[in-house]
């Protein structure tokens, strides 16, 4: 969600916005999380899962739903830069269509499914596709930048995923570990994750994939990681907004497209993309690491032919 800021700029202080021009709502409380007391992360989780009706909320309305007092919602909005909600609320404005929305528009219209479901399936395709757009975006933040830093800079990354994200988590483990050496995924048979929890914090980075409803371990980890200072990157759905407070480079992807269950693809998609960003900043080195991966696998006849290696040599 965009805020189309008006008017003149404020001068910034301490509870103060920002200038004239946009700024995504969304991203300004993601990156502001780790910071927020518990009553502002409520509340600022509240805004995050609920962005396209906040301007048909009051204070006592969020209030109430969060759990806390109307004159800490009023705090809480001045402390993230606006007047008072109904300021917020004014300039709270859709975000404009771009070139990518069109064209799916136009796909969409020349797509036909067969069967009884087809305005069902044509409604999940638009979200499926809407939601690939925006993991696509994510590869163009501060966060994700940060993010493969900390996954090629590391000596040793762990990959970690539960349940039934744990093959997601394997298959990012596999393809990471043809680009640069020392690639763990934890399976912690010993249920203690003691792998992760006694490698050096200064050395090592954990890529932690979880989604709602997410394992129990999953936040008894992170907190677990942030008291030892790991880096920490966290991939889930926009469900689950419990990452913000372990880290500042979670990556939210919208799974929700109306079918049974939420699709994995979005999260697949910004696993792809962050396999590619870490590959094209490692350069020559992911290449030479690749080339010693398919020595390997020559050598003990894992593969039936070239083409089974994914890519041209």
């Amino acid at each position: 969600m965009t805020l189309e800021l008006q008017g003149e700029p404020r001068n910034a202080g301490p509870n103060e916005g920002t200038a004239c021009g946009s700024i995504n709502l969304e991203t300004l409380l993601q990156e502001r999380m780790a910071g927020f007391s518990k009553a502002e992360s409520r509340i600022a989780t509240y805004f995050l899962n609920n962005l396209n009706g906040l301007q048909f909320e009051t204070g006592a309305s969020i209030a109430d739903a969060v759990g806390v007092s109307e004159m800490t919602v009023g705090r809480f909005v001045r402390s993230i830069g606006f007047d008072n909600l109904r300021t917020l609320k004014r300039m709270l404005r859709p975000q404009a269509a771009g070139e990518a929305v069109r064209d799916i528009d136009n796909y969409l219209a020349r797509f036909q499914v067969q069967g009884d479901r087809q305005e069902d399936r044509r409604e999940s395709l638009k979200l499926e596709l809407d939601a690939i757009l925006k993991a696509y975006a994510m590869a163009d933040t501060p966060q994700w930048r940060q993010a493969v830093n900390a996954l090629e800079g590391a000596e040793v990354v762990y990959v970690v995923g539960f349940q039934a994200s744990k093959g997601l988590a394997m298959d990012f483990a596999s393809r990471l570990l043809w680009m640069r050496p020392q690639v763990i995924f934890v399976n912690s048979d010993s249920g203690t994750y003691g792998e992760v929890l006694m490698a050096e914090p200064k050395t090592s980075a954990v890529l932690l994939i979880d989604t709602a409803t997410y394992a129990a371990k999953t936040m008894k980890l992170a907190e677990r990681l942030k008291a030892i200072g790991m880096p920490l990157v966290i991939v889930t759905d926009k469900f689950s907004q419990w990452g913000w407070a372990y880290s500042s480079m979670v990556f939210e992807a919208h799974t929700y497209v109306k079918t049974f269950w939420d699709s994995s693809a979005p999260l697949a998609v910004i696993l792809n993309l962050m396999l590619d960003s870490i590959a094209t900043r490692l350069g020559p080195k992911a290449r030479s690491n690749y080339q010693r991966m398919v020595d390997a696998g020559r050598h003990f006849g894992e593969f039936v032919s070239k083409h089974s290696l994914g890519r041209r040599e």
